[in-house]
């Protein structure tokens, strides 16, 4: 239904009507999702009847939770479909569409059994425990979930890389950074190429934590970008690992922890005590409270990690403009995400605002005062 907008000629109308429906489905997603949360968190209340106790939590409380997952997978699922088809009329996606149905179901059916067995950890250690005790261990049992995948990032999220092939990556680049790293101090970064498919370009990024830092460049992305722009692009990456960027995404994670879970247990506390005549503490209905925190956490998480990636990437990008000397090769990198991302040069202020992700436009605008501001402190 999206292939009559894919084929306007009018490249400048293409992209507009492209970002505004994925804006929009986007927009009808999230709100879906906490639509869902709230029906479950007051159908649940009305429908359950009797407190669970941890002897009892088995098989009842599976269930429940296996329902409610189930219900909020369904209601996503014409959205995240929609969305998937966009993405393949625009030819962002070139997979037919069984394979890109079984990749949604592969997503949902490990999303589903994640999210499943921390909520019934969660749910029993809610009947063991006094509920601040269960606050603090659960912010321990977040707090090492978080730095897990921080250490070992393939671990919960596997990965395909690979050692870059010989002739793969520029000698000059890998010159450069031989030289640049040893005169900072910084330890060398792990180069990998990664082969798994993804419907964006993206530039090249830092992932793990201390021994584990690698730099990942997909192969999408050497493919797309010449010499001098893939140059310029790896340097604001491991320019990244100087400034610390990793620890400072993981410390804005900890801060959404640290709201999530006395979120969720002032909402237990509050109305767990005596909803609808009878006691909630214990009951599954619980559950779509402790989802709503999370979700509202989780919401907060994305939304400053995005805003710090906005303020800190036309630092990083400048910085290397000023290290490399070439100011020509970030416009025409950025000329090429937008055009590959399909994404507009100058989208409205409020879309802008939203998404959380600036325009090219406003990104070389603020490129260029980070950048000036180098050469003079020089």
């Amino acid at each position: 239904m999206f292939k009559k907008f894919a084929g306007l000629e009018n490249r400048t109308e293409r992209l507009e009507i492209f970002n505004l429906i994925k804006f929009n489905l986007t927009t009808c997603l999230r709100l879906m999702e906490f639509l869902s949360l709230a029906l479950l968190l007051f159908g649940l209340g009305w429908l359950l009847s009797g407190p669970f106790t941890a002897d009892g939590l088995f098989p009842g409380a599976l269930l429940a939770i296996f329902l409610m997952l189930l219900a909020v997978s369904v209601a996503r699922l014409p959205f995240v479909w929609a969305v998937s088809a966009l993405l393949a009329a625009f030819s962002l996606d070139p997979r037919p569409a069984k394979s890109r149905l079984a990749a949604l179901a592969r997503s949902a059916l490990h999303r589903g059994a994640v999210i499943w067995l921390i909520t019934v950890i969660l749910l029993w250690g809610l009947a063991e425990m006094n509920l601040w005790v269960w606050t603090l261990s659960t912010l321990g049992f977040g707090a090492a979930l978080i730095l897990g995948e921080a250490c070992f990032p393939r671990l919960w999220r596997p990965e395909k890389l690979r050692p870059p092939r010989e002739g793969e990556l520029p000698p000059s680049l890998l010159a450069r950074l031989d030289h640049w790293t040893a005169q900072t101090g910084l330890p060398r970064c792990r180069l990998m190429i990664s082969s798994d498919f993804d419907t964006e370009l993206r530039p090249p990024r830092l992932s793990g934590l201390g021994p584990t830092l690698t730099l990942i460049i997909s192969e999408k992305a050497l493919a797309a970008f010449p010499p001098r722009e893939m140059e310029v692009l790896v340097v604001a990456a491991v320019i990244g690992a100087l400034i610390k960027a990793p620890l400072k995404m993981l410390l804005l994670r900890f801060c959404a922890l640290a709201v999530a879970v006395p979120l969720a247990a002032i909402l237990i506390s509050t109305l767990g005590a005596s909803w609808w005549a009878y006691p909630l503490v214990t009951s599954p209905a619980l559950v779509a409270l402790i989802w709503l925190a999370a979700w509202i956490g989780a919401g907060a998480a994305e939304l400053t990690g995005r805003l710090t990636h906005r303020a800190l990437a036309p630092q990083l990008a400048a910085a290397a403009t000023v290290i490399l000397k070439d100011e020509e090769a970030l416009v025409r990198a950025l000329m090429i995400l937008a055009e590959r991302n399909l994404e507009e040069e100058s989208p409205p202020a409020w879309r802008e605002m939203f998404r959380c992700r600036p325009s090219r436009a406003a990104f070389l605008k603020r490129a260029h005062y980070h950048r000036h501001l180098a050469q003079f402190k020089e």
